[in-house]
Parts: structure tokens; C-alpha cells; sequence
């Protein structure tokens, strides 16, 4: 059956992430919803991983299979008619057969988005810190995220990811006027890793904790060291990456 490849962007405010769940109101469940009544039948979209609840997305990646051959463009211009104002599939293209959305990406990019004034237009969209923050410090932590870390001090339990080593290979803050992004990108990520290093480092923004102290979390993982979270608005998915040719040949 041909397969087909995804790209959404969503506002996650009003749902419970990006995997389906009972009683909860979820992106993917919407996704399939909207492709099964334009289709018509059933529709498995598979996800190149999940996001939590509140959080937001310019690139979520995804693909189905459809028994017969779609036309993209006409595809795209059915789902505005279904899917709610929050959600948008802007790309669809159709792949190899042998393409996974999860397994075949090699690599992902998050930004969070920190507002140091009241912005209404960005609100909904970032955490404010209104406190004077050592933007010095922070950078410092940054840095020393980068690289390859068992990241069990910036996450929780996970039965999908027992594993929480991974690969970062950009860890930066970029700060424009009243604006301040956190930008990183990793091969993979372990549950809330984004939002508790992000609020670790705005603890030590704030002189509540030192920067040895998110060091030794790195260098010295361990659950129990309990990474403080930042707000799941300020977290946007930008990008998943793949090296795998993707078109069918």
C-alpha cells in the first residue's frame, strides 16, 4: 500500500500531547479523525514521537498508509475543512515503503521560548521570567550539556524509554530584546529532558541554585536529583531530521 509522510504544526494548549489516550483530547486522535472522514476509512498515523500535554509544534512528523494513491494537494486542502483552527498539516509528500517516522529520524530540534516582559502575542507561547537572571551562568549550563549523558537527573520513569542517554549536539540561549530562546537538538529525547533542563537553568539564572550543582547533575545522573520543570507552553517542537531517502523510487 502506498505510504505516506506528514509534517504538522499545532498549538498544544487544549490538548493532552500528541498520543492518543482515553478520555483526553489528543493531536494524533484529531489527525485521524480529520484523514478518516476526508479518506473514507480507518486511518493508523504513526507519530515520530510524543509530545506532552501544553506543548507546541512547527514540525511533528507522521505517516500513514492509504490503500490507494492520494493526490497530496487535494489531501492538504481537505483537512483545512476538518481540522480545528490549532492543528495544520502543511506537508504531505509519499515515501518508500520502508519509512518510519519514529525509527528512521536521526535527529530533533526543540526550542523554548522565555519572555523577560509582559508580551501578550508570545504569551501563550513562552514562560515569563520577570527576575534578573546571570544570563552568564546559564550559558555555562548550556554548554555543558552538550555531548553524550545519561540525562536520568532531567527526567522521570519511563517504560518507552528506559534508556536516558543521549547524543546533543547543540545546547545554546540566544537572546533577542525582551525574548530569550533556549535552543537544542539531540538524536533523541527522554520524557519532560527539554522542559527540566530548561528550569534547572533558570534556577541557576536566578542564583537559587549553583552552576556546580547542575554539573554534577550532568556528570552524576541520577533520578532522585529531580531536575525543576519549566511551563510546557514555552516548549515548541521545530524540527525532525532524516538522512534516509524518503521517496519511493
Amino acid at each position: 500500500m502506498p505510504q505516506y509522510k506528514i509534517s504538522i504544526e499545532f498549538e498544544g494548549t487544549r490538548y493532552s500531547g500528541w498520543q492518543k489516550q482515553p478520555n483526553s483530547n489528543t493531536v494524533e486522535e484529531e489527525i485521524e479523525s480529520g484523514l478518516s472522514r476526508i479518506l473514507p476509512q480507518p486511518v493508523d498515523v504513526i507519530g515520530q514521537g510524543r509530545t506532552d500535554s501544553g506543548v507546541h509544534a512547527e514540525e511533528q512528523v507522521a505517516h500513514f498508509y492509504h490503500s490507494d494513491e492520494l493526490d497530496p494537494d487535494k489531501v492538504l486542502y481537505a483537512l483545512l475543512g476538518v481540522l480545528p483552527h490549532d492543528i495544520a498539516v502543511w506537508n504531505m509528500q509519499e515515501v518508500a515503503d520502508d519509512f518510519h517516522a519514529r525509527f528512521d529520524a536521526t535527529a530533533r530540534r526543540y526550542r523554548y521560548q522565555i519572555i523577560r516582559r509582559p508580551a501578550p502575542l508570545l504569551r501563550s507561547f513562552s514562560e515569563m521570567v520577570l527576575d534578573d537572571l546571570d544570563l552568564d551562568a546559564m550559558h555555562h549550563c548550556a554548554q555543558k550539556i552538550k555531548g553524550t549523558h545519561n540525562f536520568d537527573s532531567f527526567t522521570k520513569p519511563d517504560n518507552e524509554n528506559p534508556d536516558s542517554v543521549c547524543n546533543v549536539v547543540h545546547s545554546s540561549f540566544a537572546e533577542d530584546e525582551y525574548l530569550l530562546c533556549y535552543h537544542i537538538e539531540a538524536n533523541r529525547f527522554v520524557r519532560h529532558m527539554v522542559r527540566r533542563l530548561v528550569g534547572t537553568m533558570i534556577e541557576v539564572g536566578k542564583g537559587k541554585r549553583k552552576v556546580e550543582n547542575f554539573v554534577d547533575m550532568i556528570e552524576k545522573p541520577s533520578k532522585q536529583k529531580n531536575g525543576h520543570g519549566a511551563a510546557a507552553q514555552g516548549l515548541i517542537l521545530e524540527k525532525v531530521k532524516y538522512e534516509k531517502s524518503q521517496k519511493n523510487s
